[in-house]
């Protein structure tokens, strides 16, 4: 971890890094005045523009537009290859929503934008900038929408798409966003989302790509369809369907259920499961399975046990021999998908140990903390055939977010991973530190 603290020289100029540093540091002072109602947004405070909003048209007086500050450090090490990645950034993103026109047509957009504060060239590939260590600006998302009650909203253009295996990701500076047309809505006990998606923004480009591209095939133009639905017929019953095809790459069909139960006022039980299958289809254009029709699966469960602050978390996971668990458009839904490490690796057998405490019990509200211990064996290389490390990774992480006063909307997480091969004589290690500001404009 030492070599994370070398000193590199900069790849913004420093003029912008000043203008944004100012924006950090004197936009708590000044963002509520000494009184002010927390929750009113900033400009609705001012007396001209609330006179001029609340006898405007509802497109108009219900706009949001809202600003989201982050800086992160990221920083891994690996031996054996002996190979080191780090960068630390800052932006963020600048949201925009209209009120609705004749409850019916709403229209949006967000501009996102991460910029290098110390970024050394030959440590690239964090994630959280360009390759080559670049920072960029992209309008993510820029959409209109038509909905009907709660029952159909049809949205057009780019738009985030949250679903199991097609999600933002926001693990990064800037989440992953999608162009395409999605219909959802809410019937009842049933939500459900589905459409067309025709290229897909990575976290680390301004650049929409195909589908195919993202999944290892260049040069070929290839969408995406989707369907989910979720299920909640009962008190703390949850069920949930999810279905994407990219023609000619593979399809993934998702499914699982979650029962929670307050046991008493002290202590609450959430068991869940949950399946996978994916499988190639089509033309098969993919590369990484040594067979040329390949199927995998993955299945799990989960137990999380809550007494007061203190939550006791266990899981399991198996997965096919068939391939690798592929997410090239999103983060992975398993129970087990910690730092470094996602262990769905083709034939792996991985399980889970973990205990939170959210500190609010102990008088510090908005203060939690996270161990996790996951240990996975029997994997291969899904192209050579070949045994892979067994794999053990350590997660801890701290977290404390501001719930009142004028840093209400300030979070800040701290993460640290070890990876141990067993084995093998390779190790990571991994560090994250996160500082999120989130407030209304208007």
């Amino acid at each position: 971890m030492r070599e994370f603290l070398v000193r590199a020289r900069p790849r913004w100029r420093t003029g912008s890094l000043l203008a944004l540093l100012a924006v950090w540091m004197c936009g708590p002072a000044t963002w509520a005045a000494e009184g002010e109602p927390k929750d009113v947004p900033l400009l609705r405070g001012v007396s001209q523009v609330q006179d001029t909003l609340q006898d405007a048209n509802p497109f108009f007086r219900d706009t949001n537009l809202n600003l989201r500050l982050r800086t992160y450090y990221r920083g891994v090490q690996n031996t054996t290859p002996d190979k080191s990645q780090e960068a630390w950034a800052a932006g963020g993103w600048l949201e925009y929503k209209s009120g609705w026109l004749l409850d019916t047509l709403q229209v949006g957009g967000t501009l996102f934008g991460t910029f290098p504060l110390y970024a050394p060239e030959n440590r690239d590939g964090t994630g959280l900038l360009k390759t080559r260590q670049e920072g960029f600006v992209v309008p993510g998302i820029a959409y209109g929408a038509l909905r009907y009650k709660e029952y159909a909203t049809l949205t057009g253009f780019r738009q985030y798409v949250d679903t199991p295996y097609i999600n933002r990701q926001d693990s990064r500076m800037v989440p992953r966003t999608n162009e395409g047309v999605m219909v959802g809505g809410k019937l009842g006990v049933l939500e459900y989302l589905g459409g067309y998606l025709w290229t897909h923004k990575p976290r680390d480009s301004d650049v929409f790509k195909s589908f195919a591209e993202l999944a290892g095939v260049a040069g070929k133009d290839r969408g995406t369809m989707v369907g989910n639905l979720k299920v909640s017929p009962l008190a703390g019953l949850t069920f949930t369907l999810h279905d994407s095809l990219t023609p000619d790459i593979f399809n993934t069909f998702y499914v699982d259920g979650e029962y929670a139960w307050q046991v008493t006022p002290d202590v609450s039980l959430r068991i869940a499961g949950q399946y996978t299958d994916q499988r190639s289809v089509g033309q098969d254009l993919t590369t990484s399975s040594a067979f040329t029709e390949w199927v995998t699966n993955a299945g799990g469960g989960r137990v999380l046990l809550t007494y007061k602050g203190a939550t006791l978390k266990g899981a399991f996971t198996s997965t096919g021999p068939g391939n690798t668990i592929q997410t090239p458009y999103g983060s992975y839904p398993g129970y087990i998908s910690q730092l470094f490490n996602d262990f769905n690796r083709a034939n792996e057998t991985a399980w889970l140990l973990g205990l939170a405490y959210d500190f609010k019990i102990a008088g510090l509200p908005g203060f939690t903390a996270n161990f996790e211990f996951s240990a996975g064996t029997n994997a291969i290389d899904p192209v050579t055939r070949a045994p892979a490390p067994n794999e053990r990774e350590y997660n801890l992480s701290l977290s404390h977010k501001f719930l009142q006063g004028a840093l209400r909307g300030l979070s800040l997480d701290a993460m640290g991973a070890v990876l141990d091969y067993t084995n093998s004589g390779r190790t990571g290690l991994q560090l994250r530190i996160i500082m999120n500001y989130e407030f209304d404009l208007l």
